[in-house]
């Protein structure tokens, strides 16, 4: 029982401190929002994602149009994604992209811009690139789809791959998330605000009111309590007396 009363004791400060301050957490929520879509817009530089597609065969002499492509050869091409994704990421296949575009890039920071990764399990690869120049980053990821088929042949001496899709110039950054951001923004200022206002209730043992001590020693009775005095009004025959013009005219 005593467990239950606790509970519902802090239930209730819970309720109740929401409602006093509940303007307060409210403002606060804004503030942090708004603080949060300043920062990104103002001080995060955004980046823009661009991607090409390309697919991995197995078999070199698959351009016969008699050939068919067996189940075998697609398990096999599977296995070789992350093989060519190696290849396609290694210094050699970097530096010759960098040299194609005129960039003064090492391979380096080339690698730390490309995102490679496997789609779904099949024998199809994707290649992200990531700048804060738009065409820059379509321009790269265009630039390794043309480098990887012979890059792939020269190396691997198997297979190859062929392209899907090539990349085109994004419109829209990928990153920051102005509306994430202002999310996250306002979900940490209602934390923040509610635990500040929630702590201070906790602790403060300000009795206010008779229903405090009501609630905080419910097990010690009552004895008594103190009323609130109110001044008594002044009496006419007083305010009348107090009068200047009486008071000049005795003798």
């Amino acid at each position: 029982m005593n467990d239950q009363k606790e509970i519902e004791i802090d239930l209730r400060k819970i309720f109740s401190m929401l409602k006093k301050k509940v303007l307060f957490i409210i403002l606060g929520t804004l503030i942090t929002a708004v603080l949060a879509g300043c920062i990104t817009e103002f001080f995060i530089t955004p980046t823009y994602a661009s991607s090409c597609r390309l697919y991995v065969y197995s078999n070199t002499d698959r351009v016969s149009t008699d050939s068919s492509i067996g189940s075998g050869e697609l398990s096999a091409s599977q296995q070789l994604v992350n093989t060519y994704i190696v290849v396609l990421e290694s210094d050699s296949v970097l530096e010759e992209v960098a040299a194609n575009l005129g960039l003064d890039l090492t391979a380096a920071q080339l690698r730390s811009m490309i995102s490679c990764s496997q789609i779904n399990e099949t024998e199809i690869f994707e290649v992200t690139v990531t700048s804060t120049i738009p065409a820059l980053a379509a321009d790269i990821a265009n630039a390794i789809a043309d480098v990887a088929p012979d890059a792939i042949v020269d190396m691997i001496k198997a297979g190859g791959v062929s392209v899907i899709d090539y990349a085109k110039v994004p419109t829209s950054p990928s990153s920051p998330d102005f509306k994430l951001n202002i999310l996250i923004g306002a979900i940490v200022g209602f934390a923040v605000f509610f635990l500040i206002f929630f702590i201070r209730e906790l602790f403060n043992t300000t009795v206010t009111e008779e229903s405090d001590l009501v609630r905080e020693f419910s097990d010690i009775p009552v004895i008594g309590a103190i009323p609130r005095i109110m001044p008594a009004p002044a009496k006419a025959s007083d305010a009348a007396s107090d009068k200047p013009g009486e008071q000049n005219g005795r003798k």
